[in-house]
């Protein structure tokens, strides 16, 4: 089963997705590749190191002046064959070796090419770093278009201090067929099959693990997961998620603590959880401002509505997928370190910290019944004490739910403005208006591209990991993942 599950995975699905670099910045990434075969381009350090960036987030970061480049200049792209080659020529530990090389590479590529949008958009718009505008009046919103400019110059800056030329193997996937396949997480079950090949088996059903966190309708996968656990050697408590993000392990370490009455611990945890997860999540957007297959020419102004819109419908499943840890979905998972810190912060008697944390809870479940109770027993406890800054809001709590509410109006208008385009319209001014209809298709293709992708997550979501109940082996897979023994959280708990 898991050869005929391989041969299906070699069948290439091909299908438009969005190339991962704006137009400017590849003008002058081309410039720079020129200037490279000239001589006049410098290396930097080729050391790897880990920085503190405060422009951006007090997270983890990594410097990649000098990336990883094989020394026979080949790509992640071309790792990912040599590994798939490999497999078929049940050569494993080449297969095992290649299709590692290509992960790491991709990662690199990621993070490089998503923290370089970050940081330009923080520098774009601090003054301090810009300096004023060209010009004192916005005069036909053109300081809008100077952000802009700045931005692109930016990128370009950005792109050349950390290589990222060397890592373009994007530029003629025309079809997106890699960019699946990394996206997709579609080498995973090459690799499965070549640990288990090559004995390593831990990491096999790692592989199998990380895949269905992704794909948990796949029914093969299960199977050879569940296989892989019951293999002579396995260590089940080191089997994880090989794509987790960074802000999980905080996570879960914060609920651990508070669980086992660690307060300040907890609070350090959550904390930290909280400033890693806003990282991961405007990583996944950053990267979700690449190229736009418009599929016609559009005029300037269309060209940025249709561009946006894709972009708006690629971050808003960025926030989707972050609520995936660990085999189960959470929905609008970043307000529940709110809830957690309010009780962190009210047993270590920090009153005004344990309110603000609620009313930061309270900005993304305002029904919620139990929150208003446990903030009204902190105004008896504090007495006289509290003051009109214990009523507000925490500033990334405001900003993170002030923008979710924005982007759902946009999707929202986008969906029924051009629906009613598409149905003739009811407003005689609306008649004239995107006359090409390629523009309205664009749109619409968005709007029902991410419709379908909800409502497939939501059904795929409900399954995940079922078959650890519903056809159980002779112990439940999911407590040997996370030992009984283990104290705290386990995968059965809600967060």
């Amino acid at each position: 089963m898991m050869i005929g599950y391989v041969e299906v995975m070699i069948s290439r699905k091909r299908w438009n997705w969005m190339l991962l670099f704006t137009i400017g910045c590849l003008v002058t990434l081309t410039v720079a590749q020129t200037q490279e075969s000239d001589g006049t381009a410098t290396t930097s350090d080729s050391t790897t190191k880990t920085t503190d960036p405060a422009e951006i987030e007090n997270t983890e970061r990594t410097d990649y002046s000098n990336p990883d480049t094989p020394e026979d200049g080949s790509s992640f792209i071309d790792q990912y064959e040599q590994g798939v080659q490999a497999y078929l020529s049940n050569e494993w530990e080449d297969c095992v070796y290649f299709l590692e090389r290509a992960l790491e590479g991709y990662q690199t590529y990621y993070e490089s090419v998503a923290n370089c949008r970050m940081e330009c958009e923080y520098a774009a718009r601090d003054v301090k770093y810009r300096g004023e505008f060209l010009h004192g009046s916005n005069v036909d919103n053109l300081q809008h278009y100077e952000l802009i400019l700045r931005r692109t110059l930016c990128l370009s800056k950005c792109a050349r201090k950390y290589a990222i030329y060397r890592y373009l193997p994007f530029s003629e996937d025309f079809d997106g067929h890699y960019m699946d396949v990394f996206q997709e997480l579609k080498m995973y079950p090459y690799l499965y099959a070549c640990y288990v090949k090559s004995n390593r088996v831990t990491l096999a059903a790692s592989a199998a693990y990380t895949y269905l966190v992704k794909h948990p309708e796949d029914t093969v996968m299960k199977k050879n997961f569940e296989e892989a656990i019951e293999m002579p050697g396995i260590a089940r408590d080191e089997i994880h998620d090989l794509e987790e993000k960074k802000f999980v392990e905080l996570l879960i370490g914060g609920i651990v603590d508070e669980q086992e009455n660690n307060w300040e611990r907890a609070i350090d945890q959550l904390e930290s959880s909280i400033k890693q997860y806003i990282f991961d999540e405007n990583q996944c957007r950053a990267f979700c401002e690449g190229e736009f297959d418009h599929g016609f020419l559009p005029d300037f102004i269309t060209a940025i509505g249709n561009h946006f819109t894709n972009a708006l419908y690629c971050k808003r499943n960025c926030t989707s997928n972050m609520g995936m840890v660990r085999g189960k979905f959470y929905d609008n998972l970043f307000p529940r370190h709110y809830q957690h810190l309010q009780k962190a912060y009210y047993h270590v008697k920090r009153y005004e910290e344990s309110y603000r944390a609620g009313m930061s809870y309270l900005l993304f479940h305002v029904d919620d019944l139990d929150m208003p109770e446990a903030l009204k027993k902190i105004e008896t406890e504090a007495k006289g004490s509290v003051t009109a800054s214990f009523f507000k809001a925490r500033r990334e709590a405001i900003e993170y739910n002030d923008r979710m509410q924005y982007e759902e109006k946009l999707a929202r208008f986008i969906k029924q403005e051009f629906d009613l385009l598409e149905e003739g319209g009811s407003n005689a001014e609306l008649d004239g208006e995107f006359e090409d209809d390629a523009t309205m298709d664009t749109l619409e293709s968005n709007v029902i591209e991410e419709d379908d992708e909800q409502t497939n997550d939501a059904e795929a979501f409900e399954e995940v990991y079922a078959y650890s109940n519903d056809t159980q082996p002779p112990e439940d897979v999911s407590n040997e993942l996370y030992p009984a023994e283990t104290v705290g959280y386990n995968d059965h708990d809600e967060l």
